[in-house]
């Protein structure tokens, strides 16, 4: 038995109901696959269908089965396809995970240079600032500011990017400048998640140690692009992303504080799900990721 074959028919049985449709469609004879699903019931230790005179329904061990071996074999077929090629093009379908804000500014620009390339290839960018995991959600790739709690995930480092500490000149004028990180214990500090959970901004000094403050402020969002817009009315203090506030700082919309005392920057990552085999669509975007905003994020800020 080959357990290629005897997947695709399991498959194939499990969309058509029936081991005489299954077994015509793969040209084998009845009597072959029913040996077959008998043979993988028998290497398992399970049972995968449940037989009866007028028809047929998978077990709870072949639900798993099923989800799992259409992607084994999306994978297989993948391969084989790449392989036989002389000058393998990417194509097929690419779902991939990206932050609201940096994805809109530096993911999707990107991938559509990508797709502009690659005809064949079909991408949905789902733009959400949660970390989800690739595999349970069914993502080939991921974009991620920040250390990636996904460890299962394969991770490619793209750059440091650098966070500035901002405010609008009209809060500013009102509260005045914190001259030190614990001064920001007397400010209203705007959170990038939950109004309820305190948010811990750390700061460095040239030769001293980290120090750490956790901050408080009447406005929360789940977007980084809605405490900028909370910082620009004056609402309070913001800490985000250099590429995110570099127009506002030029036009004077925001300014910087506490020069003196740098945050640390947020990395930036490509992440891909565990395993050895990457189809060539994701292995080919996830370069193209790699190398473009590596030099985008390299440059400085407009």
């Amino acid at each position: 038995m080959d357990r290629i074959d005897a997947l695709r028919l399991f498959v194939r049985l499990a969309e058509r109901g029936s081991f005489s449709a299954a077994a015509k469609e793969l040209k084998v004879k009845q009597s072959t696959a029913s040996k077959w699903i008998a043979e993988l019931e028998e290497e398992w230790g399970v049972g995968l269908v449940e037989r009866t005179t007028r028809s047929l329904h998978l077990t709870e061990a072949g639900r798993r089965l099923l989800s799992r071996a259409t992607e084994v074999l999306a994978a297989f077929d993948d391969m084989a396809r790449e392989l036989r090629a002389k000058s393998p093009e990417p194509s097929g379908r690419v779902r991939l995970s990206v932050p609201v804000a940096f994805g809109r500014l530096f993911v999707a620009p990107v991938v559509a240079e990508f797709l502009r390339r690659h005809p064949k290839v079909e991408a949905e960018l789902v733009l959400d600032d949660r970390y989800v995991d690739l595999v349970d959600r069914g993502f080939d790739l991921a974009v991620r500011v920040g250390v990636p709690t996904d460890t299962s995930a394969r991770a490619r480092k793209l750059a440091d990017g650098r966070r500035c500490l901002v405010a609008s000149p009209a809060y500013v004028k009102a509260y005045g400048r914190p001259e030190t990180p614990r001064d920001l214990l007397q400010h209203q500090c705007l959170v990038h998640g939950e109004i309820d959970a305190a948010a811990r901004w750390r700061f460095g000094r040239e030769r001293g140690a980290e120090i750490p403050v956790s901050v408080r402020g009447r406005v929360a969002a789940n977007s980084s692009e809605a405490v900028l817009v909370m910082a620009r009315s004056g609402l309070g203090i913001a800490l985000l992303a250099e590429w995110l506030v570099a127009e506002d700082l030029r036009k004077k919309r925001l300014v910087a504080l506490l020069p003196g005392f740098p945050a640390p920057p947020a990395p930036i990552y490509v992440l891909t799900p565990p395993g050895r085999f990457m189809p060539a669509a994701v292995r080919a975007l996830s370069e193209h990721l790699a190398a473009t905003l590596a030099v985008r994020l390299a440059e400085p800020p407009k």
